[in-house]
């Protein structure tokens, strides 16, 4: 498959910032609450606090939102609503492998998955992300809520193939700490390695849980990837430039 690659201002900033990752960034835990530049990373996957964009229901393509109080889990599907994964289907939905773009740092491929998270009360704006794999399947419409353990200890969902976890998914190893202050940006984006993946699967399911560290207070959480642009909005994105570009010729001329 052809790789699809978006180099964008973000990109070079996410760059600068991994070449400063300190070694205490290595550690398991993840603490993102200290500022937009804290950063971190857990199995080969980088966290970052912030890109500073805007986010939150009508700027953000969600494909996964999870809210419940105290402990919540669910995953993006077509095929329902399997845990605490919140209604209508149109922030709940199966993300195509292709469709997801490609971001290079220091030489490394990476797909991004950005987080909006919305806690409040007693957690005092913050949210622990506890559990998280990623899985790719040829069916999108997966419902299954059963676990099963292997030798390892490591507890997966039947979803299709495992391509990266946090920890072993039962509330114990690595987790994330953010801020969860609301819609307005995100709290906090994942760059996951390109080469961890299924390039022969056509679906992305993406599982997350929280609530073992900083219990949830009915807030929710959305997730969602950055996606290749459709030709069609290229095409407004490259008219509209070419618009600004003739505007500012005009303004010179006329000065």
């Amino acid at each position: 498959m052809k790789a699809k690659i978006i180099t964008a201002l973000s990109t070079v900033i996410v760059a600068a910032e991994l070449a400063l990752l300190p070694d205490t960034a290595k550690a398991q835990v993840v603490d993102l609450t200290g500022g937009p530049n804290e950063s971190g990373s857990i199995n080969g996957a980088l966290f970052f606090a912030s890109d500073q964009q805007p986010a939150g229901t009508g700027f953000i393509d969600s494909f996964l939102r999870v809210q419940n109080k105290g402990f919540e889990q669910g995953y993006n599907t077509d095929g329902g609503f399997p845990f605490d994964d919140k209604h209508p289907h149109n922030f709940q939905h199966s993300i195509p492998l292709a469709g997801l773009a490609q971001f290079n740092l220091n030489g490394i491929e990476y797909y991004k998955f950005m987080l909006d998270s919305n806690q409040n009360g007693p957690s005092a704006h913050q949210f622990s992300l506890d559990r998280l794999q990623l899985y790719t399947s040829h069916d999108p419409a997966q419902t299954t809520t059963n676990f099963s353990t292997d030798s390892n200890d490591l507890r997966t969902l039947t979803l299709g193939h495992l391509v990266y976890t946090m920890n072993n998914n039962d509330g114990t190893g690595g987790y994330v700490v953010m801020t969860a202050t609301g819609s307005g940006k995100f709290d906090a984006s994942m760059y996951v390695p390109v080469s961890d993946f299924n390039q022969s699967d056509k679906y992305v399911y993406l599982y997350m849980a929280g609530g073992d560290h900083i219990r949830a207070t009915s807030g929710f959480e959305e997730w969602a990837a950055a996606i290749v642009p459709e030709p069609s909005t290229w095409t407004l994105m490259l008219g509209g430039f070419g618009l600004f570009l003739g505007f500012q010729r005009v303004r010179r001329w006329r000065s």
